[in-house]
């Protein structure tokens, strides 16, 4: 960027800035000094909004018009907002937490990308990327990266969280579980396989280490029926009303839930270290840590700026550019003391 661009007011369009996690990301973005501008399916006359249906590719064109990022908290499983970055120029951050598969297929399609795209930003995918890269990068004889997120029922979220987390329990009859030394208020808990075929939506190659995800209920009594289900092998039948998300009208305070998401490597099924992301309000985070990585791809963290293409976290950015940032959001990354334990069946 040049020196003008650096000194007047950057404008962001936040995709969807009307719902649970677009409204906390925009308002992520005014703290930070941005301007935004409100992208939203509702066809509105203020100057800060911006009509983008993301069925109709022509308002996405227009809408991505004298904008320096674009953050998409819609899911979309076209990517036609990114679709459109890439081939047009410009950067994009995507906060919907789509299947890790959608991400891959665009990156092949793509060969001569004009614009930028991040892909799994956010808390989890996002943050517990770059906390698994730095652990592999400390402990390169790790063979299993094991990752666990932990969900509230009760926590501020739309539909799109419920569909995340639903389609991560449902994507099999049975999962396997493992015992995990979770901090407060979580405590030692038996996990359970989540979005296995999602690979905890990190990249690490094809001789690279295993990635094992699981998913923790902050409810004990959600968590032991959500157990219950799985011995049962009827998990993949998990109505989706059970994981209805908490209150998301309009001027109702986020929720402050817990949230402690464990990362782990792994030697011969021994845990060697561990660490975990921790704070309060699994959407409060995801937002106040999306600025970050903004910043990242423009070239105002520890690089300049990133290069044409689709990224993932952890091939953006290491986890120590961030350490002053995350701890003014409110986020903690914590080593863990840990006594090895091997994975078991259910």
């Amino acid at each position: 960027m040049t020196d003008e661009a650096q000194e007047r007011v950057r404008r962001v369009l936040v995709i969807g800035a009307y719902g649970a996690l677009g409204s906390l990301t925009a308002e992520a973005f005014r703290r930070a000094g941005w301007s935004v501008l409100a992208g939203t399916r509702r066809r509105s006359t203020a100057a800060d909004v911006r009509h983008v249906d993301l069925d109709e590719p022509a308002t996405v064109d227009a809408a991505l018009t004298d904008v320096d990022a674009v953050i998409n908290t819609v899911p979309d499983g076209a990517l036609r907002a990114e679709r459109a970055v890439l081939r047009r120029g410009g950067v994009l951050v995507n906060l919907s937490a789509l299947p890790a598969a959608a991400g891959r297929g665009l990156r092949s399609e793509v060969a001569h990308p004009r614009g930028t795209v991040l892909m799994n930003a956010g808390l989890a995918p996002g943050l517990t990327n770059l906390v698994a890269a730095d652990l592999l990068a400390a402990h390169p004889e790790a063979d299993e990266v094991e990752m666990v997120f932990t969900i509230s029922v009760a926590g501020t979220a739309g539909p799109a969280a419920a569909d995340f987390a639903h389609r991560g329990l449902t994507a099999m009859h049975r999962h396997r579980t493992v015992r995990v030394p979770l901090p407060a208020p979580f405590g030692d808990r038996r996990c359970l396989g989540f979005a296995e075929p999602d690979g905890g939506w990190l990249e690490t190659g094809p001789h690279g280490p295993a990635v094992s995800t699981y998913v923790c209920f902050a409810g004990p009594a959600v968590h032991r029926l959500m157990l219950g289900l799985n011995i049962a092998r009827a998990i993949s039948h998990l109505p989706r009303a059970l994981l209805r998300a908490g209150s998301t009208k309009p001027g109702t305070p986020p929720s402050r839930e817990p949230v402690a998401h464990w990362i782990a490597v792994r030697r011969d099924g021994r845990r060697i270290a561990a660490r975990t992301v921790e704070g309060h309000g699994d959407f409060l985070l995801a937002a106040a840590t999306t600025p970050m990585f903004t910043d990242a791809l423009l070239g105002r963290r520890h690089r300049g700026p990133a290069a044409p293409g689709l990224w993932n976290p952890e091939e953006l950015l290491p986890l120590p550019a961030l350490s002053s940032a995350l701890a003014e959001a409110g986020v903690r990354v914590t080593e863990q003391q840990l006594q090895p334990v091997k994975s078991t069946a259910a």
